[in-house]
């Protein structure tokens, strides 16, 4: 029998069965897929020592035969699927056919626990996870039933493509705790976001349109952060070299820049909440474009004398977000970075001419010194100072010691405290800009950011080789010839049309919600002939998620569920007062 075996592994074209002395194995490219002698050992003994909760999604890596697959469902707890994932093309097929073959065999297989994959929709996975790309004949279950997601490589085909499996892998597993984090996210401030949204809707007829702004900065381009390395920086590249750039900073930075007399051109807001008002004190923005979220606190667009243009970060996958890109007025979408500091480096990389102007970056370190946690002058350091006292110093060495904060050695061997959050932005960071040209990181501390890093001194040479705006210069190595600057500041506004256009949608949001708010209070009596009391409250409440995103369960529409209409019914006067007053305004009243 083994010579046999033996004989049979003849380099075949397509993975084929393969008799053994306890059942079959498979071989491939010369291999066995499964022990010669007994195939099912491993893979049964693997399943048997797992740990398997509730709400788990497994993987199942180059599955081949389906060895240990019923071992595999019988263990399963509530809420659990498995998903068979298979990176090879011939052995995808003969994984299909034996998954078919195993559910028409009348055996214990649970249909609706089992799934492969198409193979062609590997590089999709994150959007069939997330419910955005359906793929017919494929039944996962909703993304909210599953908590965790853990790989099992179920035969030895995982060897042909480990790197793919891993990074595959990698994404459900990240797709998962995206979707939870999200959710908590939302929950705390997902309401502030759609109530903000809603306010800052009526300024958009008055802004600039950022996709007119796209591609019309020439100069050099430095984004600051609020971290301690903008203050090296400001020491050795003097004030006026950088009057010869473009300076876009986060909001928590330009209390520090407008100490150091640094004028700043742009400013980017996303926060949405009270506190970042903080950092408008003083008229720091009053020469400076504000570059804001949709989503962000409206008040600080009115600390500017200069221009204002939205963004869109999307914060949610909900109908009523996508309905709303696809109007003509709404702003362009960025991704969620969760960070400013990621998203003002994505705004320079959409204003910036071409890929040949540089653009800097400095306190973005994603980590802070013992003692310390921002630059001098921003936000959280003047609340130190003006809070200081013998028992309550201005150094903030607590931040360095709360639970979850640890010690690293950052850029050019200097220590720094960083945690869990900052550490995930900075790897946010690298996943996003890392690969893209003449992005330069001049910070002289915090964690590295995955691109080239430069000393603020090179910063300095290079930018002295600019005579004026109108000249035409070589910089860094890579750099090539930059045109002249446009003054970016003095667009005209978006127009009548559009006016118009917010007015109506937010006179249709006006009347649905008046309409939700009728039916709940009045029921059947009010109901309309064509449908059921149940088909329009559903047809109402489905497509404006605003209503409900941020209740824990927020990620689907009960309208059968009378405690869901209930909280809706909690929703809706606050929503109806933000539009009426955003269409007061829009109407000049």
């Amino acid at each position: 029998m083994q010579e046999n075996i033996a004989g049979s592994v003849s380099s075949p074209q397509k993975p084929c069965l393969v008799q053994t002395p306890q059942g079959f194995s498979v071989s491939y490219q010369n291999r066995f897929l499964y022990s010669k002698y007994a195939p099912s050992r491993a893979i049964s003994g693997a399943v048997k020592s797992l740990t398997i909760l509730p709400g788990t999604l497994i993987l199942a890596l180059s599955p081949a035969l389906w060895l240990g697959l019923e071992e595999l469902l019988q263990k399963l707890p509530e809420d659990c699927f498995v998903l068979g994932i298979e990176a090879d093309e011939n052995l995808h097929g003969f994984a299909q056919e034996r998954l078919t073959e195993l559910k028409k065999s009348g055996t214990n297989l649970a249909h609706d626990k089992v799934a492969l994959l198409p193979f062609y929709e590997n590089d999709f996975i994150v959007n069939i996870l997330s419910g955005e790309r359906p793929v017919e004949g494929l039944n996962i279950p909703h993304i909210s039933t599953f908590r965790r997601s853990i790989p099992l490589e179920m035969s030895a085909g995982t060897q042909f493509c480990k790197e793919q499996y891993l990074a595959l892998a990698s994404l459900a597993q990240n797709t998962v705790a995206s979707f939870w984090k999200n959710r908590i996210t939302l929950t705390k401030l997902g309401r502030l976001y759609s109530r903000n949204l809603f306010k800052n809707l009526a300024n958009i007829p008055c802004t600039v349109d950022l996709r007119e702004l796209a591609h019309k900065i020439s100069q050099p381009i430095v984004v600051f952060g609020a971290g301690e390395s903008i203050e090296e920086t400001a020491r050795n590249i003097p004030k006026a070299l950088l009057e010869k750039c473009f300076v876009i900073a986060v909001d928590a930075a330009s209390p520090s820049l407008k100490a150091m007399e640094i004028k700043i051109d742009a400013i980017v807001a996303v926060e949405g909440q009270l506190a970042i008002e903080k950092a408008y004190i003083g008229g720091v923005a009053k020469s400076s474009l504000i570059i804001a979220d949709i989503t962000s606190r409206k008040a600080v667009t009115r600390h500017t004398q200069k221009s204002i243009t939205y963004f869109a970060s999307k914060y949610t996958d909900s109908i009523f977000f996508k309905h709303l890109t696809q109007k003509e007025f709404f702003p362009p979408t960025v991704p969620p970075l969760g960070s400013v500091g990621l998203t003002a480096v994505y705004i320079a990389l959409l204003l910036r001419e071409s890929v040949n102007v540089p653009v800097f970056v400095t306190g973005l370190d994603f980590s802070f010194s013992l003692g310390r946690t921002h630059a001098k002058n921003a936000p959280a350091h003047i609340a130190r100072l003006s809070t200081a006292n013998r028992l309550n110093p201005a150094e903030n060495y607590g931040a360095a010691f709360r639970t979850g904060a640890k010690k690293i050695l950052g850029k050019n061997n200097i220590p720094v405290f960083t945690d869990t959050a900052l550490e995930g932005y900075a790897k946010g960071f690298m996943d996003t800009f890392k690969s893209l040209p003449n992005l330069y990181d001049c910070g002289a501390q915090g964690i590295p950011l995955g691109i080239q890093q430069i000393a603020s001194e090179k910063v300095k040479a290079y930018l002295e080789t600019i005579k004026d705006s109108s000249s035409s210069y070589r910089g860094t190595e890579g750099l090539g010839n930059l045109p002249s600057n446009e003054n970016l500041l003095h667009f005209a506004s978006t127009g009548e049309n559009v006016t118009l256009t917010v007015r109506e949608y937010l006179e249709a949001e006006e009347k649905a919600l008046n309409r939700i708010k009728e039916l709940l209070m009045f029921g059947k009596d009010v109901a309309s002939c064509s449908c059921s009391l149940e088909d329009e409250l559903e047809s109402l409440i489905a497509p404006r998620e605003y209503l409900f995103l941020h209740f824990p369960d927020g990620y689907k529409c009960q309208t059968n569920d009378l405690s869901f209409l209930k909280r809706v019914r909690g929703q809706i006067d606050f929503f109806l007062k933000d539009i009426k007053n955003s269409i007061a305004q829009d109407s000049g009243i």
